[in-house]
Formats: structure tokens, C-alpha cells, sequence
């Protein structure tokens, strides 16, 4: 958390600089000079590097937190989920804390997201489901408790009837 803090504030902080290098740069002054091209495309150059380099320090300080592809356990429990307009489908609605879950997903007629929710309303993981395309999404969860699942993709006129609830159990 301190890392994403840190990262927000020197992106802050780049940001109010590179304001002031174009207000300043900007504003008529006194003595016009004649604008020199390749003194502007030096400075314009430079600025892609400083933001170059600002983003590959954002991805390398966050590229491990993020949760891609967790390899499977062997313990895990497998779950089907079928989403359909306008509701999803479980095959079991109980899971245990500490245990890994792999959710088999698959859409029976459009695009939908499956998107969990803890039981604070905090975001915890999403997947797409897509007709004719299943996609699997391993979560272990760490709090007991009510989950909620929402559907992020507009799917229709039901769209926003279309959640579910899973219990965790410790």
C-alpha cells in the first residue's frame, strides 16, 4: 500500500511540474524570441523519456501485487458458474476461507462480467464470460462472509438486476 502511495505522489508531483513547464513556457514575455524547432523537439523528447520512465517505475514496483494466472492448487474447490440474462448460476454457493476456488465461467447468450464483491463491498476480482469462450478465475479468499457477485458488462435491459450472493465459510 505504502509503494502505490509513494508512486501516487511522484506522479503528483510530475504532473505539477510538467504544468508549470508549459504555463511558463507558454506566457508571453518581455523579449520574443524566435522559437528555435529543434530546441522545442530536444524538450519534447525529453518529456516522453521522463514519462517513460515514470510508468516503467509504476509497473515494476506493481507487476508482482498483481494476481494473474494463479496456478492452480491441488486442493482446490471447483465451482461452475453459467451466466445468463439476467442472473448467474452456481453450482454451489459455499466456499472456505483459505482454500482456493476456481470458478469455471461460461455465458449461455451474451457478454457478461463476473465481478466479487466482499462482504464490506469491496472490489476482490473479475473475469469476462463470453459465449462459446469459458474462462476460469481462481480466487482464495481470506474473510468468512456474505460475497456478492455483479455482472460488469451491460447485457440488456435487466442488466442491473443481475448479481448473486456466495458464502465464505472460516
Amino acid at each position: 500500500m505504502v509503494v502505490y502511495n509513494v508512486i501516487y505522489l511522484a506522479l503528483l508531483a510530475l504532473g505539477l511540474v510538467f504544468f508549470a513547464m508549459i504555463f511558463l513556457s507558454t506566457r508571453p514575455s518581455a523579449r520574443a524570441k524566435p522559437i528555435s524547432v529543434s530546441a522545442w523537439k530536444r524538450r519534447e523528447n525529453g518529456w516522453m523519456y521522463v514519462v517513460m520512465l515514470a510508468l516503467l517505475a509504476a509497473l515494476a514496483a506493481t507487476i508482482f501485487e498483481t494476481p494473474w494466472r494463479a496456478a492452480a492448487a491441488p486442493d482446490r474447490q471447483i465451482v461452475q458458474v453459467t451466466g445468463k440474462q439476467f442472473g448467474f448460476v452456481f453450482s454451489t454457493t459455499t466456499m472456505h476461507v483459505g482454500r482456493q476456488v476456481e470458478f469455471h465461467l461460461r455465458s449461455e447468450d451474451v457478454n457478461h462480467a463476473f465481478g466479487i464483491y466482499d462482504p464490506n463491498g469491496v472490489f476482490v476480482a473479475q473475469a469476462q464470460m463470453m459465449p462459446d469462450h469459458p474462462q476460469d478465475l481462481r480466487v482464495t479468499f481470506t474473510k468468512p462472509g456474505v460475497y456478492t457477485v455483479r455482472c460488469f458488462e451491460y447485457c440488456g435491459v435487466g442488466h442491473h438486476l443481475m448479481q448473486a450472493t456466495f458464502r465464505v465459510l472460516a
